[in-house]
């Protein structure tokens, strides 16, 4: 990619999040301004009803909105980013604020290196008043993979570049993003599908990249978690991780440790009251048909072995350049 002809689109999904824009919007704005690069910023509506469009083509009439043909979450994205020929997108929440210089550090790894799919950024957590991000490391947790972000040393690690697995929120490379067909509707209403696109790139051989110089300020799931109660959101990642598993990983070692523990996973949450983590799981039945057939389309598409991108995901052996 060229420097001069660096194309970037940011997209903001919102679904009533008026009160999220007011106070979000105007930092990534200004971050638009200081980049180097021609920029773009599109607020992508999932149907609201708290009057967000007509408050967004009041206050900055100047701003393009699109408004989502139905309200897909995530994969609403998927339609918006086919319509554009930005070289690289910026997927953002409605409650996200951007530092000023955000922009063109996670620009540049995409100039620097070869095969990234997706650059992750530092975050500052509203919520706790502490500093994360998506530096991910990948975890087996007895035979399901897991994006990792606590993991033991991620303290240090949060301030250096380096490999990740994911990206909740990221720079994705547009023509990559549209090829590996963007974020999977099998995962509605959410949760994983970050996880599987991004897995799906490495897979692929592409690479994904943390850029600690970039940093965000992330109030974290306002949205999600307005709409949905604690036990749904987890009957829904435990379903989700095992509809990513179906659908992605081949490694027989790992199928094998996740098909010794499930039975006493599933016992473990019998007895200690977990029911809705077994509804997840007699929930991936209604969905599992659907689940086999996309597996066999990703899977003429990978390059790299389940273990080849655990392996480099998690020796983080990149050097920034």
């Amino acid at each position: 990619m060229s420097d001069s002809n660096m194309k970037v689109h940011v997209i903001i999904l919102n679904y009533n999040g008026k009160e999220l824009l007011t106070e979000c919007l105007p930092s990534i704005l200004e971050a638009l301004k200081a980049s180097r690069h021609k920029c773009a910023v599109t607020v992508l509506d999932n149907q609201s009803t708290d009057n967000s469009v007509e408050f967004l083509r009041k206050e900055f009439p100047s701003l393009n909105v699109c408004i989502a043909k139905t309200n897909k979450v995530l994969c609403s994205y998927n339609e918006f980013v086919r319509t554009i020929d930005d070289d690289l997108i910026l997927l953002l929440n409605n409650d996200i604020k951007l530092d000023k210089n955000f922009i063109d550090p996670m620009v540049d790894v995409f100039l620097k290196e070869k095969n990234v799919f997706f650059v992750a950024a530092q975050g500052f957590w509203l919520k706790t008043n502490s500093y994360g991000g998506d530096r991910a490391k990948v975890k087996l947790d007895f035979g399901i993979i897991e994006s990792d972000v606590w993991y033991s040393r991620h303290e240090r690690d949060i301030l250096k570049p380096g490999y990740t697995l994911c990206a909740g929120v990221g720079m994705f490379d547009r023509g990559k993003f549209v090829m590996l067909g963007g974020y999977d509707d099998l995962y509605l209403p959410g949760r994983y599908e970050d996880v599987d696109l991004c897995y799906r790139g490495w897979k692929c051989g592409y690479k994904g990249i943390y850029q600690p110089r970039s940093i965000l300020y992330h109030y974290g799931g306002a949205s999600f978690q307005r709409d949905f109660l604690r036990d749904a959101i987890y009957e829904t990642v435990f379903r989700n991780s095992m509809l990513f598993m179906i659908k992605n990983v081949s490694d027989p070692l790992i199928w094998l440790q996740c098909f010794v523990f499930l039975p006493m996973r599933l016992t473990y949450y019998l007895l200690t009251g977990r029911l809705f983590l077994i509804r997840g799981f007699l929930a991936v039945f209604g969905r599992l048909n659907t689940a086999i057939e996309k597996r066999k389309r990703v899977m003429a598409s990978f390059k790299c072995s389940d273990r080849e991108v655990i392996l480099k995901i998690n020796r983080m052996e990149y050097h920034e350049r």
